[in-house]
């Protein structure tokens, strides 16, 4: 049985930038020893910030200088390590002269990560328009994709300081909006119009051929955010290239705290040892990530009835199970003793006559015949 993979292993190219990656940011943003020292716990500070104090997170957290640091040694290059695994999976192909444009943009995150992990794009005249609403940020992103990809390079890349929604003035080949989402407003009845508006605003900012990449670090929330915008956005005429096998509604819309949501785990294999050091050292050690996603055009891909893996392995009545999302609904793979896929994995499926459902999830049960 053929299978897809959506999180491939990172090349040794795609490793080795991630490696030389903290000496880039010696370059760019060189630390005197006692700010070096006192890292390990402006960055478990910021963890809080991001995470069980998020109530609490100024809008522009990412102006202010004491985030700076952290954001840079840490969270950016977890970043660049989860968009690297997945950008190698996925179909991104941007013409010679194509527009890309990065909302939310932060630190480049985006920019630097499509370049660290898609080498063949890296020849290409691409133009990036870069939006957020901290200057600083991008300025200093700009600096470190300066440092990584040299001053030869020929990608074109334009900061503009500007909110979610602001007028893009080209219309783009590619969106990309990358843990951005997670920032605005999503609470009770607020969430259905803002997915209306950004829906409104995407769509209208895309080419007729382009298409549109959003990206969440895979929480309960983001979870809910991307099933809401994935509604909205088919309503409007885009359907999903992936994650999703099938233009049905959404099997795990994250609608309550006990049901099922969309995201990905995968292993940190690849990752570089520095990373996983300051991650040991600021005690946020690290054997697996997450992520959700939706990737979308106005054509979609073509829906043949595959099933994609979602959650990690778990024992199902002494074998292995794992939950998948298939044009049925929420599915429930039964490996038996089978060997398990990987979450991501896109498999062509052999369905029983009648199949059963789980009693307790309510999926429909695929046995996995391998």
């Amino acid at each position: 049985m053929s299978t897809e993979q959506l999180f491939p292993l990172l090349t040794e190219e795609n490793e080795a930038e991630l490696e030389r990656f903290i000496r880039v940011l010696k370059k760019v943003w060189p630390m005197k020893a006692r700010h070096r020292e006192h890292l390990k716990y402006d960055i478990r500070d910021m963890s809080r910030g991001l995470t069980s104090e998020r109530s609490e997170r100024k809008t522009d957290y990412m102006s202010e200088a004491k985030f700076q640091s952290p954001y840079l040694h840490y969270f950016l290059p977890w970043n660049l390590f989860r968009m690297s695994r997945l950008f190698s999976g996925l179909e991104l192909d941007i013409p010679d002269g194509g527009d890309v444009v990065d909302l939310g943009s932060g630190p480049l995150t985006a920019v630097l990560a499509l370049w660290m992990s898609r080498p063949h794009l890296r020849e290409r005249k691409l133009n990036f328009t870069c939006m957020d609403r901290a200057p600083k940020a991008m300025q200093t992103g700009l600096k470190i994709f300066q440092q990584i990809a040299g001053k030869d390079s020929p990608w074109r890349i334009k900061t503009v300081k500007a909110a979610f929604t602001d007028r893009i003035n080209r219309k783009a080949d590619l969106i990309i909006v990358a843990n951005a989402l997670n920032e605005l407003d999503w609470s009770g009845r607020v969430a259905r119009p803002q997915a209306e508006k950004l829906t409104k605003h995407l769509i209208n900012s895309a080419k007729d051929t382009g298409r549109v990449l959003l990206i969440e670090t895979g929480v309960r929330l983001t979870g809910r955010v991307i099933a809401e915008m994935r509604s909205q956005m088919m309503d409007n005429g885009f359907k999903p290239i992936a994650p999703c096998p099938h233009v049905e509604e959404c099997p795990m819309p994250a609608l309550s705290q006990s049901s099922p949501w969309c995201h990905f785990n995968f292993s940190v294999k690849g990752a570089p040892q520095w990373l996983h050091d300051l991650s040991a050292e600021s005690k946020l050690d690290k054997d697996n990530v997450s992520m959700n996603f939706l990737y979308l055009s106005g054509k979609g891909s073509k829906a043949w009835g595959g099933v994609r893996v979602i959650s990690q392995p778990f024992r199902l009545h002494g074998g292995m199970g794992q939950y998948a999302c298939s044009h049925k609904g929420l599915t429930l793979i039964d490996y038996g003793n089978k060997r398990p896929l990987e979450p991501g994995q896109l498999f062509a499926p052999e369905w029983p006559a009648k199949p059963k459902i789980d009693l307790k999830s309510k999926a429909i049960i695929l046995p996995y015949k391998g």
